[in-house]
């Protein structure tokens, strides 16, 4: 038990110096952008800052205990989907599996939502366009098995991007009800500089797949999509490069850091209002909460 705690200590205490690390880095980006945007004035109080890394720290610690699981955790079986019931899709990030969605998908289900798949990808050496290619398998085969014409897919970071390349470049659009993207580089990130595989290159803002992407922002507009991002993103530098292009919705979360967006009740109502929509209604108007 004693080398059980002294773990858990050891790896909280490096959680929390990476976290802080992180947000050091953020703040230099804030304190030295020379685009006119707002700096650090603009931000959240001291002691919002705060809970806010508190939070971020809590949310890293508790996935990395988790993920594990993800591997353990048995495949959703298509041909177990309740028939009729509009199946939703949930695409974990960079380095990460589906043990990310284990609370939003328990939420999802209290909600009502039956059908909640989690994708593993891998291996992460792989990149975007390959991870879409399994989200298309996986789409098609859960309308299949359910006899809907359409899903809801939600990604979270490198998942996101994940899903709007299916959308936009794999014609995944007519079968998409909504697809809501937490904190995804949709339009890079610098600390993509600091991934440890190749594919980590691809979410540079510069990348080929970026440019890419940016190509083809609104030629699916079918497909209802929305990007939920956060103004204390540590990872998303800078933070809006978590916005869609228009013509599609984004939603401004304050205070919640990037791991911690996969936790948050906020972040959880966005998602289920987004992917409530009746398909025939469509809500471009950004917002804030």
């Amino acid at each position: 038990m004693h080398i059980i705690l002294n773990f858990i200590r050891i790896l909280l205490a490096i959680v929390a110096a990476g976290v802080l690390a992180s947000y050091a880095v953020r703040q230099y980006e804030l304190g030295n952008r020379a685009d006119g945007a707002p700096k650090n004035g603009d931000g959240p109080s001291l002691a919002e800052a705060v809970l806010g890394i508190a939070l971020e720290i809590g949310a890293v610690f508790v996935s990395i205990l988790l993920y594990p699981i993800g591997f353990i955790m048995r495949d959703t079986a298509l041909s177990s989907l309740r028939h009729g019931e509009r199946p939703i899709i949930l695409c974990h990030g960079y380095m990460h599996n589906r043990s990310g969605f284990l609370l939003m998908g328990h939420r999802l289900k209290r909600a009502g939502r039956n059908n909640v798949i989690a994708l593993n990808f891998g291996p992460t050496s792989e990149g975007v366009p390959y991870f879409a290619e399994r989200l298309s398998e996986t789409v098609k085969g859960a309308l299949v098995h359910t006899g809907c014409d359409k899903v809801d897919l939600v990604g979270h970071s490198m998942g996101g991007l994940v899903v709007r390349y299916f959308v936009e470049r794999l014609d995944g659009a007519s079968c998409v009800n909504a697809a809501v993207t937490l904190g995804a580089p949709h339009f890079g990130t610098k600390t993509a500089a600091l991934g440890i595989f190749k594919s980590a290159e691809q979410f540079r803002p510069d990348s080929t797949l970026i440019a890419e992407l940016g190509r083809s922002a609104g030629e699916s507009d079918a497909a209802d999509m929305t990007a939920v991002w956060s103004d204390f993103d540590s990872v998303i530098l800078p933070h809006e490069n978590a916005r869609l292009p228009e013509p599609y919705a984004n939603v401004q979360i304050g205070g919640i850091g990037h791991v911690a967006l996969l936790f948050s009740g906020r972040v959880f109502n966005e998602v289920r209002r987004a992917v409530s929509k009746d398909p025939l209604q469509r809500d471009s108007a950004d917002g804030v909460t």
